[in-house]
């Protein structure tokens, strides 16, 4: 059950659900693309980014995390036909987006803060690179 505090703090942004809340949401609908990758590579890949990495939605069920990044970044357009990643936007895909509170197998492993938001997609392109030599650009 959350706390009176969780219920309270304000989200970053409008589109993160208040509470332990989730949103079902289109794929580009709020400015933003996704890029997934299983979780052992996502692991590998944050680790690779640091600090210059943005928000990162983590499916735990799915074993995968998601990164949000410009819509249609062309640094990661070549990543497409890679069987361990899967780019989402203005296709009709979907992803849950979660509350701020950690209460299910959906969370924000790098929470959106209106500093970190969008990873650039040139830095996690060179991390996936670095960690997949052949998905080199």
């Amino acid at each position: 059950m959350p706390t009176e505090a969780e219920h309270a703090t304000p989200a970053p942004y409008d589109w993160v659900p208040p509470g332990d809340n989730m949103r079902w949401t289109l794929v580009g609908e709020l400015g933003w693309h996704t890029l997934t990758l299983p979780l052992p590579l996502g692991d590998r890949v944050l680790a690779e980014l640091g600090d210059a990495s943005g928000a990162v939605i983590r499916e735990d069920a799915d074993r995968r995390q998601s990164w949000l990044i410009e819509p249609k970044a062309p640094a990661v357009q070549h990543l497409r036909s890679h069987p361990e990643i899967t780019l989402s936007g203005n296709d009709g895909s979907f992803i849950f987006v979660p509350s701020l509170a950690r209460r299910h197998l959906v969370w924000w492993r790098i929470p959106p803060t209106r500093d970190r938001l969008l990873t650039d997609a040139d830095l996690l392109a060179d991390a996936i690179a670095a960690l997949r030599p052949g998905t080199r650009r």
